[in-house]
């Protein structure tokens, strides 16, 4: 079996207006992956190319320097044999701790479970029940010329028109 993977990689900053707060935060490594495999019968080797799926994977962690929270979040890739997609865990800290107060798993795209030092156990999260919230963005003719809607409009415009080669001539 063999792999195409491609790689990308986020830093950023989110601001709690209502508290005051600034979170630094690292983001996931994201990998697109597609599997072949290879077979052989009795007149011939053949090849099946599995569907693309993108996957998150590596350390990251989100740090409050105001209260002095901060999380270690791990998304774990998903093995060569065996294994699900998908898998977080994370700790929680509160200021000064060596020991989490809060402990995470499950899947990023999924449930995720929180287990608290009190011995508690609950649904952290569970995204499939969350609702879509329509993002907010200024209009292009508001955009700077390097922001990434007005950077990327011609790529994206020749995508929604299948017109692969203007797409890829857009990017240049």
């Amino acid at each position: 079996m063999f792999f195409n993977s491609y790689y990308f990689s986020l830093t950023g900053c989110v601001t709690c207006l209502d508290h005051d707060e600034h979170y630094i935060l690292t983001f996931p490594n994201g990998y697109g992956r597609q599997s072949l495999y290879l077979y052989t019968c009795i007149y011939n080797c053949r090849s099946i190319l599995t569907v693309p799926w993108i996957e998150l994977g590596g350390e990251c962690s989100i740090n409050c320097s105001k209260t002095g929270y901060n999380a270690s979040i791990v998304f774990h890739t998903k093995p060569f044999y065996g294994g699900k997609k998908h898998r977080v865990t994370a700790e929680i800290f509160s200021p000064n701790d060596k020991k989490p107060f809060c402990s995470i798993e499950g899947e990023w795209n999924g449930v995720m479970y929180a287990k608290y030092s009190t011995g508690e156990n609950a649904v952290f999260i569970d995204t499939k029940k969350m609702p879509t919230i329509k993002k907010k963005v200024r209009k292009l003719e508001d955009q700077d010329d390097f922001e990434s809607r007005c950077l990327w409009k011609d790529v994206t415009y020749n995508l929604k028109i299948r017109d692969i080669d203007a797409a890829t001539a857009a990017k240049h």
